[in-house]
């Protein structure tokens, strides 16, 4: 009887295999449009605020703990190039990294995690400003600022956009509004996860007005992720394989394969 049941398995497993191979470049569709929202804030109602390009928050605490991409985190660091780097306690020293493309900012630190608002050089030190409030139930996190190159231009060209996390792990991206003529960087919004090395991108080039996104992890027709990383790839495979394979049942706290 030992022997049907594990040939049965086998034979699954295969077809998963082939299922797999379909499936390995597929990614969720992990952001939702929704109805425009905006929390408006100006430096002095946020709890702080900076206009300093090349500025960081340093590693501050959430007030909440939040689980988002499998991982949890409690501290977060803010910085003026537009994004949020989540820390996981006090002693997580952020990467502090500043200007350059998504890629570089990925290769700085792969393990990290990023909430990228609208990742460029963003020049807030004439005109604008960023900042962040903080909620028993949500972090909002603030941009009122100057594009790179735009600085020059008589009076700031000002993009004002915000992500806010909630402690339930949703994320929310409103854009209110972009006001700029020239721009050659990589102006990049959405999540990078540095514990499965995952980049879901919700805008690139350009940033959107009068619009609000929302995550709220994948897609439920993705069963075949099994980390949860809204990205299908062998390593969803091999942990799903090895638990078919060597337990007998799924997730059994007492099988150690």
């Amino acid at each position: 009887m030992k022997t049907l049941t594990m040939t049965i398995k086998a034979i699954f497993v295969t077809f998963l295999v082939l299922l797999f191979a379909i499936a390995t470049s597929v990614r969720a569709s992990s952001f939702r449009q929704q109805a425009f929202e905006f929390e408006d804030y100006n430096d002095i109602t946020l709890e702080w605020a900076d206009s300093c390009d090349y500025g960081f928050a340093g590693s501050t605490a959430l007030g909440f703990s939040v689980t988002i991409g499998g991982a949890s985190y409690s501290y977060f660091d803010m910085s003026s190039d537009g994004y949020i780097e989540l820390l996981t306690d006090a002693g997580d020293l952020p990467t502090g990294y500043g200007w350059g493309s998504i890629s570089e900012l990925i290769s700085f630190d792969s393990s990290a995690t990023y909430l990228l608002a609208a990742y460029d050089d963003l020049m807030s030190l004439v005109y604008g400003y960023y900042g962040y409030k903080l909620f028993p139930d949500r972090a909002v996190f603030y941009y009122d600022t100057e594009t790179y190159k735009d600085d020059s231009v008589a009076g700031g060209q000002l993009n004002n956009f915000e992500v806010i996390l909630y402690d339930d792990g949703n994320v929310q991206w409103n854009f209110n509004y972009a006001y700029y003529r020239y721009f050659d960087d990589d102006l990049f919004s959405g999540l990078y996860f540095g514990n499965t090395q995952t980049l879901l991108e919700l805008t690139r080039y350009h940033i959107p007005e009068q619009k609000s996104y929302l995550y709220s992890g994948c897609d439920d027709w993705l069963t075949l992720d099994f980390n949860n990383d809204c990205f299908v790839n062998w390593a969803d495979f091999e942990n799903f394989a090895d638990q078919w394979l060597k337990c007998a049942e799924l997730n059994d706290p007492n099988c150690q394969p």
